[in-house]
C-alpha cells in the first residue's frame, strides 16, 4: 500500500471520528479499534481551521492537506491504493465539487467532515497521522454546492430614536408601590433620616432633606424628628400615602424635584407651590407657634393623551378628592388631555386639565364640579347673589333702629 505523507511533524491522537454517514463511521472504527488517542491529535482537531474556503473548489486535495498540515502541525496520509481500487486515479490532484465554503468558526474536525466529501473522501485516525480514505460507495454522491455565507447586513439606523425612559414617571410609579417597612418596627420611634434610609433601600428611590429650609423655619434637627402617627395599622398604604401622613405629623411635606423626593417644612412647600395656608383660607389669623397646613394636596402626575373624565377620576382616587363631572360638560368630558404636573395644588391641577377641554372647575365646599363655561357662569352669578344678600342682611342687622316719629299736633 503506497502512502502520500504530508508534513509528518508530530505524534497524533486517535479520537472518535466524526464522519459522513454511518458507513464511513464504521470504516474508521475498524481502523482505530482498540487504540488510545494521544492528546496532540485531540487538540489539533479542536483548533479553529485557518484556511479560506471561498475558492476551495479550485484547489487540489494535496494543496489543501498541505496547508492544513502546516497551519495545525498535523500529519495527513492519503490512502492511494484504496482510491485506486475504487477506480479513482490521481486523488491528490482531484478538485472538490464544493466550489465555496464558509469556514468561519469551524474547527478542523468540522472542516474535514464538510470538505473531504467534496473530493469523495473522508478521514480515519491512526496513532501518528490522519488517514484520508475513500467514502463508502453508497456514500459517494454528488456533493451539494455550499455557498460562501454573506456577511449579515448592518442594521439600518432607526429614523426615530428610541424613547428614553422618563425618570419622573418611573419615580411616580415607585410612589404608587405598597409601603414597606422592616417587620416589627415602630414608625414613631424611628428618626426621619433613618426612616428615609430604610425606605430608599427598599424602594430604590433617593430622598433629600432640605436642612436649610428646616433651619429657616426654626427646626435645626430635622434629621432627628420622629413621626407622630396614631394608626391601628399601616399595611396596604402606598408609599405616597405613607409619606404624606408621616411627614404631615412632623410639619413637613415632600416635593418631586430633580427626580428625587425632597423633604421640606410645610411653610416652605406653601411658598414654593404658591399655595395659601389652611388658616388663612378659614379666615383665622395664625397664632404664634401654630404651624400652617396644606389646604390642598400637591398633585404630581404625568398624563399623556387620556380622556378628561378618566383622568380626573384617577386623580380623585389618588389624592382623596371629591370631583363631579356635571352633565352640562357634554361630550367635552371625554376630550383628551395631556399634562406634566409636579407639586401642583389639586384645585389648580384640575383647572389646568379642564381648560384643555374648554371646561371650567367650580368649587362647592370640599367638592369640585367640572362643567361648561355657561353653567360655571350661572353658578358663579348665583353665588354672587347669595353673597350680596348676605351682605345686605348683615347691613340691616348692624343699622340702628330709628326712633319712632311723634304724631303731629292737632290743628287749631
Amino acid at each position: 500500500m503506497s502512502r502520500l505523507l504530508v508534513s509528518a511533524v508530530c505524534v497524533l491522537a486517535l479520537i472518535p471520528v466524526p464522519a459522513f454517514g454511518n458507513s464511513a463511521r464504521q470504516t474508521a472504527n475498524e481502523i482505530t479499534e482498540g487504540r488510545d488517542p494521544p492528546e496532540l491529535v485531540a487538540a489539533a482537531l479542536k483548533q479553529k481551521v485557518e484556511i479560506h474556503g471561498k475558492k476551495i473548489g479550485d484547489q487540489p486535495l494535496f494543496e489543501v492537506l498541505q496547508a492544513l498540515a502546516k497551519k495545525h502541525n498535523v500529519s495527513f496520509v492519503v490512502m492511494e491504493e484504496e482510491f485506486t481500487a475504487l477506480k479513482v486515479d490521481k486523488i491528490k490532484d482531484r478538485k472538490s465539487r464544493i466550489k465555496s465554503l464558509d469556514t468561519t468558526g469551524l474547527m478542523l474536525a468540522q472542516f474535514l467532515d464538510v470538505a473531504l466529501p467534496g473530493y469523495g473522501a473522508t478521514y480515519a485516525l491512526y496513532p501518528d497521522y490522519i488517514a484520508v480514505v475513500p467514502l463508502p460507495v453508497k456514500a459517494i454522491q454528488p456533493a451539494p454546492v455550499i455557498k460562501l455565507r454573506k456577511p449579515d447586513p448592518e442594521p439600518k439606523a432607526d429614523p426615530k430614536p428610541a424613547k428614553r425612559a422618563d425618570a419622573t414617571e418611573a419615580l411616580l410609579d415607585v410612589l404608587e408601590q405598597e409601603f414597606q417597612l422592616k417587620e416589627g418596627a415602630n414608625v414613631n420611634e424611628i428618626p426621619l433620616f433613618e426612616l428615609l434610609q430604610d425606605l430608599a433601600k427598599r424602594h430604590g428611590v433617593t430622598f433629600v432633606i432640605n436642612e436649610e429650609s428646616f433651619q429657616t423655619n426654626g427646626l435645626p434637627d430635622a434629621k432627628e424628628m420622629k413621626p407622630k402617627l396614631a394608626a391601628t395599622g399601616l399595611r396596604g398604604l402606598k408609599l405616597r400615602q405613607f409619606l404624606a401622613l408621616s411627614l404631615d405629623s412632623m410639619g413637613a411635606a415632600y416635593l418631586i424635584k430633580n427626580n428625587t423626593i425632597e423633604i421640606v417644612p410645610i411653610a416652605h412647600a406653601l411658598k414654593v407651590t404658591k399655595s395659601a395656608p389652611k388658616l388663612e383660607l378659614d379666615g383665622n389669623t395664625p397664632q404664634m407657634g401654630e404651624a400652617p397646613r396644606l389646604v390642598e394636596p400637591l398633585v404630581s402626575a404625568v398624563i399623556k393623551e387620556k380622556p378628561l373624565n378618566e383622568t380626573v377620576a384617577k386623580l380623585a382616587e389618588m389624592y382623596d378628592l371629591t370631583v363631579v363631572v356635571c352633565p352640562q360638560a357634554g361630550d367635552a368630558r371625554t376630550g383628551f388631555v395631556s399634562a406634566r404636573l409636579l407639586n401642583v395644588p389639586a384645585d389648580k391641577a384640575l383647572d389646568l386639565l379642564a381648560l384643555q377641554a374648554d371646561l371650567r372647575v367650580v368649587r362647592r365646599g370640599t367638592a369640585y364640579l367640572v362643567t361648561s363655561k355657561d353653567h360655571a357662569s350661572e353658578l358663579f352669578n348665583e353665588k354672587l347673589d347669595k353673597e350680596r344678600q348676605k351682605v345686605e342682611l348683615q347691613k340691616l342687622k348692624e343699622t340702628p333702629a330709628k326712633p319712632p316719629v311723634p304724631p303731629a299736633p292737632p290743628e287749631k
